[in-house]
């Protein structure tokens, strides 16, 4: 008796994650265990780049979703995609001065250039007047 051959599910499994993102959901429309895509990834580069592809088209599905979204109903996520696309301008700014004493600059020293017992010395010293001050 002659076996007769299943059909690849592979693209509609792409498809239906390009759709969906949803590994699982993928699958199971796809007619096949949640296994089997990453068992075929591992052995074929390219259903693992298609799958790459897929992600991707994803994403931007989910984008294009968020986008919408922003502009009509919410102020959070429209300043999240504006820091995700602008950073520069939209991110979260701060700024922190450290002062010496009176106001007055604070020495600093590159520790990278320090022999072993140079450090040793220097965390000692630091300990010594970590522990003062909690006295």
């Amino acid at each position: 008796m002659a076996r007769t051959r299943r059909p690849d599910w592979g693209p509609r499994f792409l498809e239906l994650f390009a759709a969906t993102g949803n590994v699982l959901l993928a699958a199971r429309g796809a007619g096949v265990t949640r296994a089997a895509p990453y068992k075929r990834a591992q052995a074929s580069p390219t259903f693992a780049a298609a799958w790459t592809r897929a992600r991707e088209d994803a994403i931007d599905v989910l984008e294009g979703e968020a986008r919408r979204r922003a502009l009509s109903v919410s102020d959070t996520l429209l300043m999240f995609l504006l820091r995700a696309h602008r950073p520069t301008m939209y991110r979260d700014n701060a700024r922190l001065e450290v002062t010496g004493a009176a106001g007055g600059p604070i020495q600093t020293q590159v520790l990278s250039g320090l022999a072993d017992h140079e450090k040793a010395a220097l965390r000692k010293a630091i300990d010594e007047l970590l522990t003062e001050e909690k006295e």
